[in-house]
């Protein structure tokens, strides 16, 4: 069985990028960018544990309380924010995998296909975010094995989300390092640009009286990282799942 080139995978999806850049950048500003400079202006971070003072059992429990307090005022934001960040990616990938569409068709075909989609990508993130918690590399594996969830919901219609997440790890059986490799190219890659963004907040914010201005410009840096991310995502992502559904044609 063949496996897959990463750095051919790679250049399909920067291809894919230049030939439709001016549709691609209409949707994920709105969907991607806005959300996400959004939370980063209103919405505090989720606490962070402590690393010092008291019994780490006593701590752990303190920081899940804090969590828990912390979800309660905030997490319908960043779920509402997840929500438009997912519809966004399903009309990147309408774009891709449905012929060619304008915006508002893409975004008529994400928004028919977004229960369905929203479902399969929570259903993704589960054991995606399991792995990185337990460990970075297993989460890298993980998420590579069902980085075409999202292409094979457009490409092969009518699919459960169950069934689709079973149908990208068979598409990656033989293929799961390189795929590991892409998404660490999207996710690690976001999360490496976003750090001297998220650490310059940090210091300009200081104990919460700092330049607003600078504030606003850093937290758009860090949300133009993660549109650069999420969209490099859904495209490397229909860019591997062509190459892999016919790889054995």
């Amino acid at each position: 069985m063949m496996g897959l080139d990463v750095v051919a995978t790679l250049r399909d999806a920067w291809g894919l990028f230049r030939r439709d850049r001016s549709l691609l950048i209409r949707l994920a500003a709105p969907f991607l960018f806005w959300p996400a400079f959004a939370l980063g202006l209103l919405v505090p971070a989720p606490p962070l544990p402590e690393t010092d003072g008291g019994e780490a059992t006593a701590r752990a429990m303190a920081w899940v309380d804090s969590v828990g307090a912390w979800a309660g005022h905030y997490g319908g934001w960043y779920f509402a924010s997840y929500a438009v960040g997912m519809i966004g990616t399903a009309a990147i990938l309408a774009v891709q995998l449905s012929g060619p569409v304008t915006v508002g068709e893409a975004l008529g075909r994400a928004l028919k296909m977004a229960p369905r989609f929203l479902l399969a990508m929570i259903l993704v993130a589960l054991p995606v975010g399991a792995g990185m918690l337990l460990y970075i590399l297993p989460g890298l594996y993980v998420s590579g094995r069902l980085l075409l969830v999202g292409p094979v919901l457009f490409a092969e219609r009518r699919m459960p989300a169950m069934a689709a997440l079973a149908r990208s790890v068979g598409l990656t059986r033989g293929a799961g390092l390189p795929m590991a490799a892409l998404a660490s190219c999207t996710t690690l890659g976001g999360m490496i640009a976003a750090q001297p963004f998220i650490a310059l907040i940090d210091v300009v914010q200081g104990d919460g009286a700092g330049n607003p201005v600078a504030v606003a410009l850093l937290q758009a840096g860090a949300a133009a990282v993660a549109m650069a991310a999420g969209l490099a995502q859904a495209l490397v992502a229909v860019a591997a799942y062509r190459r892999l559904v016919n790889r054995g044609a």
